[in-house]
């Protein structure tokens, strides 16, 4: 029995969205490792982005303020890298924001552990979303604490 061509989009589309996802991927190591060599991080780079689901990345400095975040960002919350750029993370909390993960964030970051919740964050425009964010201390060479990155996903409130 003969068999025609392959016609169906749906049968390729996962693996052609599967393979944007890794390139995608590819591209946000590639960025992180030159922030590595910069800054002598040391820090397993591909080994966390490829164990962990993320929307978007945040880097920021020990003082929190944002150094990078890719386009994954931008499409999350409406905020391009270039108006983001030396702001804190704050700019993205509001009214709704919880207070107690707020408190469970910086008592993380006190004592430099990994750090992971949820809470409510505004978008460019104002609306809500509900942030899952992880958030890994990055030591120097040093083994001292001089950058975070948080991976983050959009979840839907309820």
């Amino acid at each position: 029995m003969k068999r025609g061509p392959l016609l169906s989009w749906d049968i390729y589309s996962e693996y052609f969205f599967k393979l944007i996802k890794k390139l995608k991927k590819n591209q946000e190591v590639e960025k992180l490792s030159i922030f590595q060599s910069k800054f002598n991080w040391d820090f397993q780079i591909e080994e966390t982005l490829f164990k962990n689901e993320y929307k978007a990345i945040v880097v920021t400095d020990k003082n929190q303020k944002i150094i990078w975040v890719n386009e994954g960002f931008k499409d999350m919350t409406g905020y391009s890298l270039s108006f983001m750029k030396d702001k804190s993370p704050k700019i993205l909390q509001g009214e709704k924001t919880s207070k107690e993960a707020l408190q469970f964030i910086r008592s993380h970051i006190k004592e430099g552990a990994i750090c992971e919740t949820s809470m409510v964050n505004y978008k460019k425009d104002g609306s809500e979303y509900m942030c899952e964010i992880k958030i890994f201390p990055i030591h120097n060479e040093n083994n001292k604490v001089e950058h975070y990155l948080a991976l983050e996903n959009e979840s839907f409130l309820n």
